[in-house]
C-alpha cells in the first residue's frame, strides 16, 4: 500500500464532521500526520489561501457553497489552482461525478471505502512537491 510523505498537509472539508475522524485515521495509516478539518466551505477557502495544503479532501453537498462552486473557485484562483482536490461523498449520483470531473477534481470516491481505496485514489493523483 502507498505510504505518503509524512510532511504532506491535508485540509479536510466536511460540513457534518462525520467523515473527518475516519479520513484522519485512514490518512494516518498511510503516513500523513498533518491534517486539519473544517466545516464551512467559505472559511475553508480562506484557510486554503493561508496554508496552501498539499491536498484538499472535500464533500460535495455543502452549504452555503456547494462542491461545484467550491471547486470552480479553487481552480479559478491562481493561488489555489494547483492544489489537488479529492471529492468524498456518500451520494452515488452519476450527475454529481460528472459535474466534479468537469469542475476539475483530481479524484472522486463514494463512501464508505477502505484505506487501500483512499491510498489508491491519492496515488492516482500523482502528488508531488
Amino acid at each position: 500500500m502507498l505510504r505518503m510523505d509524512p510532511t504532506f498537509t491535508v485540509l479536510i472539508l466536511d460540513p457534518k464532521e462525520t467523515a473527518t475522524p475516519v479520513l484522519k485515521r485512514m490518512l494516518g495509516e498511510i503516513g500523513i500526520v498533518q491534517m486539519e478539518g473544517m466545516t464551512n466551505p467559505v472559511d475553508a477557502l480562506a484557510r486554503l489561501r493561508e496554508t496552501k495544503p498539499d491536498i484538499l479532501i472535500t464533500d460535495w453537498n455543502m452549504e452555503p457553497m456547494g462542491g461545484n462552486d467550491l471547486l470552480r473557485t479553487v481552480r479559478g484562483d491562481p493561488l489555489l489552482s494547483t492544489i489537488p482536490v479529492m471529492v468524498v461523498t456518500t451520494d452515488p449520483e452519476p450527475k454529481q461525478f460528472f459535474e466534479a470531473m468537469d469542475a476539475g477534481v483530481n479524484a472522486y470516491a463514494i463512501a464508505p471505502f477502505s484505506t487501500q481505496v483512499l491510498a489508491s485514489k491519492l496515488e492516482s493523483m500523482n502528488l508531488r512537491r
